[in-house]
């Protein structure tokens, strides 16, 4: 093999290796951004850095790795489960919240959250919005007693709803809904059972009363219906008995006589063992 044959041999490798070592470094590439995102361009170099007024809608992205970066932030609805905390009340009691958030970042105001934070999702997530629950549990908390907070739960978990509404709506972040265990004291905790219990007993104890007097009227008016009924009864007795006086006439009295009467006159016994007959007319 002669000499120029093995120089256009190295010049072809030499060729090759400079290609694939463009290939493997070089900058460009793309990113998909898939529906239910939103992606936005950030120049890392020149007049211009910072987050472009573009909003990347979905589809593939070409850019230049080395002078911009493109960041991805989801637009459905996202759950992030806390860890616990806790909270006090204005009477010192302290509750302990297992908060879980739902939400979803407003589309058009990307680009303002990255500007703001220059963090991902997740990572605002677990500072800001972390934060800002906390803040408001802790903001309403301070305004309700340890009784009030259990009795009126309602209105606590509606007070944080509208702080965390507020607080989240102006950043990018639309509230969707928040879960929360609230876990009282020991000690009130054992109040709020023996409270309970309480109640439970005055309601068996009105229950029973009120079967007892349902009972009891059941039993009176059973007896009112028997002696009702003997009354009636001892009056109609008493009224055959009347009708049946009325009508034994003298000569009703003679007919039933004579038709017992066995055919025998009556005799009566006088002095010496003598007797006789009287005729009846």
């Amino acid at each position: 093999m002669d000499s120029s044959m093995s120089r256009k041999i190295i010049r072809y490798v030499l060729i090759f290796v400079a290609f694939l070592a463009f290939i493997i470094i070089q900058p460009f590439t793309y990113e998909n951004i898939d529906a239910g995102n939103v992606g936005i361009k950030i120049n890392l170099y020149g007049t211009n850095r910072g987050v472009d007024n573009i909003t990347i809608v979905t589809g593939r992205v070409w850019y230049n790795t080395w002078t911009t970066k493109i960041i991805e932030f989801p637009t459905f609805t996202q759950s992030v489960d806390y860890d616990p905390f806790v909270v006090t009340t204005k009477d010192a009691a302290e509750f302990k919240v297992d908060p879980k958030l739902n939400y979803h970042v407003n589309p058009a105001m990307v680009p303002q959250i990255y500007r703001q934070y220059r963090k991902t999702l997740t990572e605002i997530e677990q500072q800001f919005m972390r934060n800002s629950i906390y803040d408001a549990y802790r903001i309403v908390a301070n305004s309700f007693s340890s009784d009030s907070v259990m009795s009126n739960r309602e209105k606590f978990e509606d007070r944080i709803q509208t702080v965390l509404i507020s607080k989240l709506g102006k950043d990018g972040f639309i509230y969707d809904q928040l879960t929360s265990a609230i876990t009282p004291p020991e000690s009130l905790r054992q109040m709020i059972d023996e409270k309970n219990a309480s109640i439970q007993a005055r309601l068996k104890a009105e229950n029973q009363a009120k079967q007892a007097d349902a009972e009891a009227k059941v039993k009176v008016a059973t007896a009112t219906g028997e002696a009702q009924a003997l009354l009636v009864r001892a009056k109609s007795e008493a009224e055959a008995n009347r009708l049946r006086q009325a009508s034994l006439t003298p000569m009703l009295i003679q007919q039933e006589w004579i038709k017992k009467w066995d055919g025998k006159l009556p005799t009566t016994q006088t002095g010496a063992g003598t007797s006789f007959m009287m005729p009846i007319k």
